[in-house]
């Protein structure tokens, strides 16, 4: 899914693997070979390309049907909350990702 939607937002955006590759301080093979499906970026690229084409993470990785979903905050606040985020158990990740979903639940009208 994110080989297709990387392509597909990269030729949107009139750019080209060389193009975006030197924004990413990639090869463009390596480009190339995530829109083949072949390899992933990491999380903090990932994250990155969302900047790049104004578009959320979870668009990106398929989690979501809408490109920008961004809610509350700028890019740089939610890059560091990714990464705070990554950096905690699993076991604690999905204690923060079942209290959210249960206070949205809660506090839905």
């Amino acid at each position: 899914m994110f080989a297709k939607i990387l392509k597909t937002l990269r030729k949107e955006n009139g750019t080209t693997q060389c193009e975006l590759a030197a924004k990413l301080g990639v090869k463009q093979s390596t480009v190339s070979s995530w829109e083949i499906g072949r390899s992933r970026p990491t999380f903090e690229q990932v994250i990155e390309i969302s900047n790049l084409f104004n578009a959320s993470t979870d668009y990106l990785l398929g989690k979501s049907d809408y490109e920008n979903n961004y809610v509350y905050t700028d890019n740089k606040t939610l890059q560091n909350f990714y990464v705070d985020f990554s950096k905690l158990s699993k076991a604690e990740q999905t204690f923060i990702v079942k209290s959210v979903h249960a206070y949205v639940e809660n506090n839905k009208q």
